[in-house]
């Protein structure tokens, strides 16, 4: 059976939510473009002072702040799945015994099932290039039959940052974890509102009788995200230290050779600013099926005659922007 758009998008709408952390929490912002391009403007913040003038002569006319428009191409992907006719004609798990669906019924339910497992699988890619975006400010895309291409967001080279010596944080004697954080904050362009860590670096940080005595985790997370029970799982509040909220994020995904990895690599700690401006960025879906909208995802499914062979795919053209790239830094603690 074939479906039309409007039934499928339908599907993916009315699925139980899915929304990784890092996304939530930075990146909540949808644009989508009506071309194979993502364009962002950025404009430079003007820090300048006012100038002091005699109250008798008259004001003058600033030049207005310039700006640039960055221009990206944000990669393509589309899980494809056949939908395996044994699957129809069998009984479903939960099914009455002896089955009591049809198979029409049933085939329904399958397609439901493929276009939910390939839109959580886009949705982590989503994540793990807001992860990459966070922690390097760059998004190497590579894949099989993709020539590799790395989307550069310009982020300052002091904002990513490598502990050595005595700073490392599993130096309890000589680290200072507390003069860290302040010391991150000063670098970054707007000031940080939120550490987001792996439990190891988490780990290390609380072995410091300074952090345990200032940890408030009495004030409530005051987070900015109802977390659902996708992020429940993962993501942990652990307090704050002084202005700042602590997290241990401890999301991960399957790469293409089975490994589990983490989002937030070992001894990792990311500052970001509330500031940061994350889009999710969306280029046109290169489809004549689908108009050549631009839109986040875009499923079909279609049969074969002979062989008698019914796919469905779900496309995505996505980008994980930070307007403000220097609104985060990014550290390895050890």
């Amino acid at each position: 059976m074939s479906y039309d758009t409007e039934t499928l998008a339908g599907v993916i709408n009315g699925m139980d939510p899915f929304e990784p952390f890092l996304l939530a929490m930075f990146f909540p912002e949808v644009i989508t473009f009506e071309s194979s391009t993502i364009d962002i403007d950025v404009v430079a913040p003007d820090t300048g002072l006012a100038p002091f003038v005699s109250p008798m002569v008259s004001g003058k006319a600033d030049t207005a702040n310039g700006f640039s428009t960055n221009k990206f191409k944000p990669a393509y992907v589309k899980p494809k799945d056949v939908v395996d006719p044994e699957r129809v004609l069998s009984r479903r798990p939960g099914e009455s015994i002896g089955g009591g669906l049809t198979a029409g019924q049933r085939n329904d339910a399958i397609i439901a099932d493929i276009i939910d497992n390939q839109r959580k699988k886009i949705i982590r890619r989503w994540e793990w290039m807001a992860a990459q975006a966070l922690l390097t400010g760059k998004v190497t895309v590579s894949g099989e039959d993709y020539k590799t291409v790395e989307v550069d967001f310009q982020r300052t080279a002091g904002n990513t940052i490598t502990l050595a010596g005595l700073d490392v944080w599993t130096d309890t004697v000589n680290a200072t974890p507390l003069q860290d954080l302040e010391d991150w904050n000063d670098i970054a362009e707007a000031p940080i509102t939120d550490y987001i860590m792996d439990s190891t670096s988490f780990t290390n940080l609380m072995k410091f009788t300074a952090v345990k005595d200032l940890l408030d985790t009495r004030r409530g997370s005051e987070s900015m995200l109802e977390m659902g029970p996708d992020n429940a799982k993962w993501v942990s509040f652990k307090g704050w230290l002084g202005s700042y909220r602590i997290w241990v994020y401890k999301g991960y995904y399957t790469d293409s050779v089975g490994v589990k990895t983490n989002f937030i690599p070992a001894n990792t700690v990311i500052g970001v600013s509330s500031a940061v401006e994350g889009v999710r960025g969306f280029g046109a879906i290169l489809d004549g099926k689908g108009g050549y909208q631009a839109m986040e995802m875009f499923p079909k499914n279609w049969q074969n005659d002979d062989p008698a062979v019914e796919y469905a795919m779900t496309q995505s053209a996505p980008l994980m922007i930070p307007r403000r790239p220097d609104a985060v830094v990014a550290i390895t603690t050890a």
